[in-house]
């Protein structure tokens, strides 16, 4: 499919004026001056268009949670998924203000969503804005301005659902705000995921069931059902639906009090995993009717960098418009910076796609792979990778080919040796030894961690690195099979059901199936299994918040492969491998619900009458 981009970057200035807002307190604000008005904007179907352009730019966002920055396609570097380290001077400032995320020190002057806080609402009174006015419009027909609620409501139960997953019970803002005072205290969690899944029904109600290769990255009703399935699976989780044996952990999290309320529910109910594997169903059920199935050819492996010779697993990331994408973000990022300053939103700025761009110079960001993360990747035939951290080696390369790990692994990460494209050739990550001169380093890559192995998931790989086939999945079928097998173990056990989804998703992988399980047993394998399968696609830090499992995952020393030259038989370059410390990283369990920057507390609006300011416990 030829990329059809629905956000138009180039929106006409007077829209800009009308819908911009450059921080959380304007949106508190009616726009301020000009001549044009929302009736003249929403006066005809052709001019609500831009409205409703200008509308997604803002919702369908790759926001990243991280300091100093407003978006890139790395959110997953707060995860264990990457260690990021760089050779350029403006991209180190964001990462080594942010590193006090690792360090346990971060704080609500800056905290690791400061930037994208006030963005969130901005998409919300985007959404509310068509909400309101699209009714207006005098030349288009009824089904059509349905269609338009339809989407609003999606976007605006999505921009609420990003603030929940990161905070917790966040105002609920669903009309347009005009001026005065205006006090928007927090939430409940009940309420806040209540009107997020009110949202979804209505837009399901509203919206199409398919839409043509020209709308692509539009919602349809199973994008609202996909959206509806992932909040109530994030709320039938620990963090929020809170087991007895949980609670104490937890205690260390909360106020332990009334004020709770915004960050969980009172009492855990096993009903609430019900309703979540019902929701997943749902998605499954509808799929096959909105044109969606899973890519599932029958070629689990990758043997080349052409179309024909990917695996099924490495298509779905670029193969634009496949089947197996729901929602995408249509929004591309190279040397594609949008009006509001949005960049990196499809896909990875590597040290290997460096060397594609900028031959001779790889300037770029290498996305570290942590060896506690690689190590998650079973082998081909379901057994643990155990590794040694005083293990070492003569071959890179050869070590992790012999292993025969799960092909993902192999379609995910490139390694010291591993051959990328044909324009590339071989990632040569090592240092100088035996003879051989450094391979293609950073400045940085000379410091003694590891530096041999990162992702190239989501990097312009394939056919001579095109970086328009790239897609950045927002939903994709898979994780429907997995959201299921997760909430059924919880709510029934591990039955056939959740065996039948959760083997679904090996069999496409080229993986054995997994079977004879205990509730506790299944419990690990799906998590795992989901871990794997959506890897780097900004699953990996709520899936561990979620799970109540960052304090045990994030709290400890992270290593990497660092590689030297040696020569072989015949003179052959071959990397001999040690493993080395990244760096201790530490996590306080106050990390679990980030904290409102200091910006948004001062303005006093999210507390309640008690004199409460309405900030996360420990902040």
């Amino acid at each position: 499919m030829k990329r059809n981009r629905i956000i138009n970057l180039l929106v006409l200035s007077t829209l800009l004026t009308l819908f911009t807002t450059s921080c959380f307190e304007d949106f508190l604000e009616k726009p301020k001056g000009g001549s044009v008005t929302t009736d003249t904007i929403f006066h005809t179907k052709n001019q609500a268009q831009y409205a409703v352009a200008r509308m997604y730019q803002s919702c369908l966002r790759s926001y990243l949670v991280f300091t100093n920055s407003n978006e890139c396609a790395r959110p997953d570097i707060l995860t264990d998924q990457v260690f990021i380290t760089d050779n350029t001077a403006w991209i180190a400032n964001n990462l080594n203000e942010g590193s006090s995320y690792y360090l346990g020190t971060m704080t609500a002057a800056k905290p690791a969503d400061m930037y994208g806080f006030g963005s969130h609402y901005l998409g919300i009174r985007r959404a509310n804005l068509v909400l309101k006015n699209i009714d207006m419009v005098t030349d288009a027909k009824q089904d059509w301005i349905d269609d338009q609620k339809g989407q609003a409501l999606f976007l605006l139960a999505w921009q609420h659902f990003e603030l929940f997953r990161y905070y917790g019970g966040i105002p609920i803002v669903d009309q347009v705000l005009g001026g005065g005072e205006v006090k928007l205290t927090r939430r409940s969690v009940e309420s806040v995921v209540n009107a997020i899944v009110g949202w979804c029904d209505e837009a399901i109600a509203l919206l199409p069931n398919q839409r043509g290769a020209a709308d692509f990255g539009r919602v349809n009703q199973l994008a609202a059902m996909a959206l509806k399935s992932r909040v109530l699976l994030y709320a039938a989780s620990p963090l929020y639906n809170t087991p007895d044996n949980l609670k104490s952990t937890m205690g260390n999290a909360r106020f332990n009090n009334e004020r709770d309320s915004v960050l969980c529910y009172p009492n855990y109910d096993q009903n609430r995993w019900k309703l979540a594997a019902d929701a997943a169903k749902a998605v499954l059920d509808n799929a096959a009717a909105a044109g969606v199935s899973l890519y599932n050819t029958g070629k689990p492996e990758t043997s080349g960098d052409t179309y024909t010779t990917i695996g099924d697993y490495e298509s779905v990331w670029n193969v634009y418009g496949n089947r197996e994408i729901i929602l995408a973000n249509t929004q591309i990022a190279y040397n594609d910076w949008g009006a509001d300053g949005s960049i990196w939103t499809l896909f990875n700025i590597s040290k290997i796609f460096s060397q594609v761009i900028s031959p001779g110079n790889p300037w770029g960001i290498m996305n570290h792979t942590p060896v506690e993360f690689a190590t998650l990747y079973e082998k081909r035939d379901g057994t643990k990778w155990e590794l040694d951290l005083n293990e070492t080696g003569d071959d890179l390369p050869g070590y992790l080919e012999d292993l025969n790990l799960d092909p993902r692994f192999y379609q995910s990460i490139v390694y010291d040796g591993k051959f990328y494209n044909s324009s590339v050739g071989s990632a040569e990550y090592y240092q100088a030894g035996d003879g051989f001169v450094d391979g293609k380093l950073n400045v940085k890559d000379q410091a003694s961690m590891g530096f041999a192995m990162e992702t190239m998931k989501f990097t312009a790989r394939i056919e001579n690195a095109d970086i328009n086939h790239i897609i950045w999945p927002i939903f994709r079928l898979a994780e429907f099979y997995l959201n299921y097998a997760e909430a059924i173990n919880e709510a029934e056990g591990p039955g056939g059901e959740a065996l039948n989804a959760i083997n679904t998703i090996r069999e496409r992988a080229g993986m054995p199936a997994k079977s004879g399980l205990g509730q506790d047993e299944f419990r690990n394998a799906i998590q795992n299994e989901r871990t794997i399968e959506l890897a780097f696609e900004n699953h990996r830090y709520n899936d561990l918040m979620r799970w109540v499992k960052a304090h045990e995952t994030l709290n400890k020393e992270f290593h990497g492969f660092k590689t030297t030259a040696k020569a072989g038989l015949g003179g052959k370059l071959l990397r001999s491998w040690e493993i080395s410390l990244f760096m201790n990283r530490i996590f306080p369990m106050k990390y679990y619900y980030l904290p409102f920057p200091n910006s948004e507390i001062s303005i006093n609006y999210l507390g309640g009458s008690d004199g409460w300011d309405g900030q996360n416990p420990g902040w």
